[in-house]
């Protein structure tokens, strides 16, 4: 249902439910500088969370720090900020397709941790 360029970047963008729902408020408000105690107020989360995400977020060049510990939504660039603008209007038509592929999308940790455990043939 989703297109494939949707869900690549909720792929390799978005680890968790969490994530999306920081990055749609953040992209909301763009001109607003959130620190990380209003964004977990916000949000209902956790520091941890709120700022893992944070972290992750300016990483790949979707929110910027304008401020110390003040963050903004802001898309290193408009291929980026068109990606996040297709994924805001597929979420808001198939918000459990969106869903979906966050919640299926493969683990990589897990993947590793799982493959620790696979018995070699020699």
């Amino acid at each position: 249902m989703l297109p494939e360029d949707v869900v690549n970047f909720i792929r390799s963008s978005i680890g968790s439910i969490w994530a999306l729902e920081q990055l749609l408020l953040m992209h909301r408000n763009p001109d607003r500088a959130w620190s990380v105690d209003e964004l977990t107020r916000e949000l209902r989360s956790s520091l941890g969370i709120v700022s893992g995400v944070l972290m992750q977020f300016e990483r790949l060049g979707l929110v910027e720090q304008v401020a110390e510990g003040r963050y903004r939504y802001r898309a290193a660039t408009t291929e980026l900020d068109a990606q996040v603008e297709r994924l805001v209007s597929h979420y808001a038509q198939f918000p459990l397709a969106v869903m979906q592929t966050i919640l299926l999308a493969p683990n990589h940790k897990i993947q590793l941790f799982a493959d620790a455990f696979r018995l070699k043939k020699e």
